[in-house]
């Protein structure tokens, strides 16, 4: 390629040229001697380069200068004015000052370009940077707040179809009985039948978001973040069990950098929650320890960013990087242990609280006995000797139990157990206040032959 200039390339300088090192001295040193010695060397050029240039700036501003009286000058003697003498002679000197002027701006000139021809190429002076640009993403990341996940729709859409098929098995149950009595009638039971599912069909249709959002019960705070959550766990709930279960912390930060804005929304640390409560409650004990270490990870993950005022987005790789550490991973393994208690712990307290709620419920269901008394509350109640006594449905254990109570307590006891309907004595008088004090045990044994009807209800 004749017409480009290579020859600027031929001299470029680098500290760890090992050309000129000799064997006996130390490579390491030679090219820290060299680069300050090239740096010290460059510095000294620099100034005298700076030097030069306020001169020639100076030297440059005088030459205009007579160069203007030189054009004066001569302008003066073309029109035949007087001094012509005077004139002659300031022009002598001011040419000669002007030669005398170009002659050292053309010596520095020379000395720049001889700098300039010896100066070698280095790392620091090979190229330079003609344009800087900085782009800022303007990308508005994901809300991972649980109030800003707007409801879809998708539970109110399938509590409609579930309730459109309930619906159309109920008309179709209808017809079916209609018809059933004699082949004459089919016809008009079909008639009846079809506008029976008129209106199931009226009532699934389909809702959308903007109806959700204006519906008079949704629009109430409870039910906008019941709705939230489940159509939540809707639209992600298999990358939630996928994420639940992942053994190895590498496929986890993998995971949690690939679908952050899902798993560290609200929602997601919210379902991880009930779903380590529900693997306890169920007996699931290995996954439900595996699901609240995964939990922790995403409860982690947002207390250090708000520690440091940071997207939890930002900082997967530093989370992870830190569970490297022995120190920071046994502090973490400490907190999971911890948790793992919380969750045992609830987990008995809602088996208590929906025990509790189911025998309520049965207590509500239950008829009253004829003197006022819930028999299922009464039979919870009882000392827990009568109450097992009850429940063994053994005459002979009834009666030595109540044998070897107080007698006025027995007789009180027996008194709310026929109130209750779970006792049909057959002399009621026998619990009365005035009645005696062993006739609870005596009525017992009495009823043993047929006229006591026992029936704890169990």
């Amino acid at each position: 390629m004749s017409g480009f200039n290579y020859s600027k390339w031929d001299h470029i300088e680098l500290s760890d040229d090992e050309s000129d090192l000799h064997p006996n001295i130390d490579k390491d040193s030679w090219f820290r001697m060299k680069h300050r010695r090239r740096l010290e060397t460059e510095a000294s050029e620099d100034e005298e380069l700076k030097v030069i240039e306020n001169l020639d700036k100076d030297d440059i501003a005088r030459l205009n200068v007579i160069r203007m009286k030189l054009a004066r000058i001569k302008s003066g003697s073309k029109s035949g004015g007087d001094g012509d003498g005077e004139d002659e002679d300031d022009m002598e000197a001011l040419e000669g000052e002007a030669k005398s002027i170009e002659s050292e701006l053309a010596k520095r000139k020379a000395r720049v370009d001889d700098i300039n021809e010896r100066r070698k190429w280095n790392p620091e002076n090979i190229c330079k940077v003609k344009e800087e640009k900085t782009i800022v993403n303007s990308h508005n990341a994901k809300s991972l707040k649980a109030d800003d996940f707007k409801p879809t729709g998708e539970t109110e859409k399938r509590f409609a179809d579930s309730s459109l098929t309930k619906a159309a098995s109920t008309a179709t149950a209808t017809a079916t009985a209609t018809a059933a009595p004699t082949s004459a009638s089919a016809s008009a039971s079909a008639s009846v039948a079809a506008p029976a599912k008129a209106p199931a069909k009226k009532a699934a249709a389909p809702v959308g978001p903007s109806e959700v959002a204006t519906s008079p019960e949704v629009a109430s705070r409870e039910n906008f973040s019941i709705l939230s959550y489940n159509d939540f766990v809707i639209l992600h709930e298999d990358l939630l069990e996928k994420y639940s279960v992942i053994e190895s912390m590498e496929a986890t930060k993998k995971c949690i950098f690939q679908n952050c804005d899902i798993l560290l929304h609200e929602h997601s640390q919210n379902y991880m929650l009930l779903s380590s409560l529900e693997d306890e409650m169920n007996g699931k004990t290995k996954r439900m320890r595996l699901v609240s270490r995964q939990s922790q990870i995403l409860s982690h993950l947002q207390e250090l960013g708000q520690s440091m005022g940071r997207d939890p987005r930002d900082i997967i790789l530093v989370f992870f990087q830190r569970l490297d550490e022995s120190a920071h991973f046994a502090a973490f393994q400490e907190q999971v242990d911890e948790f793992i208690k919380r969750i045992q712990k609830r987990a008995v307290e809602k088996r208590i609280e929906i025990d509790a709620e189911r025998l309520s419920d049965e207590a509500s269901k239950v008829e009253l006995g004829k003197g006022g008394l819930n028999p299922i509350e009464v039979l919870h109640s009882l000392p827990k000797p009568l109450r097992e006594a009850f429940e063994s449905q053994d005459i002979n254990r009834l009666h030595q139990v109540l044998g070897s109570m107080d007698p006025q307590e027995a007789k009180r006891q027996m008194k709310r157990c026929v109130d209750s309907g779970l006792w049909q004595a057959a002399d009621e008088s026998v619990y009365d206040d005035e009645g005696g004090g062993d006739g609870a045990a005596e009525e017992v044994e009495d009823g043993v032959g047929g006229d006591g009807d026992y029936d704890p209800l169990d």
